[in-house]
C-alpha cells in the first residue's frame, strides 16, 4: 500500500470516528465493522486484539443478560482500549433500553 492509500484510509478512518456516535442502528454497525476493517488494513493490532465477545454483541448474536454484562465489564477491564469495547456497550445499551422501554 502506498503512502497516498494509507492517507485516504486514514482520513476515512478520522471520519468514521467523528460520525458513530452520532449514528443509530445498522449504519452505526456498518461503520463500526468498517472501523475495525481500517484499522487492520493501516497495520494496527485490531485483528489481534479483536474480542470475540464484543464481536457477537455488535453483530446481534448475544443477547443481553447479565451473565453477559459480567463478562464485558471482566473483558474490558483486561483492555479498555480495545477498538470494539465502546460499540458493544452501546449495542447493550440499546438492548437494555429496548427491553425496558427506555427511549435513547
Amino acid at each position: 500500500m502506498n503512502a497516498m492509500e494509507k492517507l485516504k484510509l486514514t482520513k476515512e478512518l478520522r471520519a468514521l470516528i467523528e460520525a458513530i456516535p452520532d449514528q443509530k442502528g445498522m449504519e452505526k454497525l456498518s461503520s463500526a465493522k468498517r472501523l475495525r476493517e481500517l484499522i487492520e488494513l493501516l497495520g494496527g493490532p485490531a485483528a489481534e486484539a479483536a474480542s470475540a465477545l464484543y464481536q457477537s454483541i455488535i453483530d446481534g448474536k448475544a443477547a443481553v443478560s447479565i451473565e453477559l454484562l459480567q463478562q464485558v465489564r471482566a473483558e474490558a477491564e483486561k483492555n479498555l482500549h480495545d477498538p470494539l469495547l465502546i460499540e458493544a456497550v452501546n449495542v447493550l445499551i440499546a438492548q437494555v433500553n429496548e427491553m425496558v422501554g427506555t427511549a435513547e
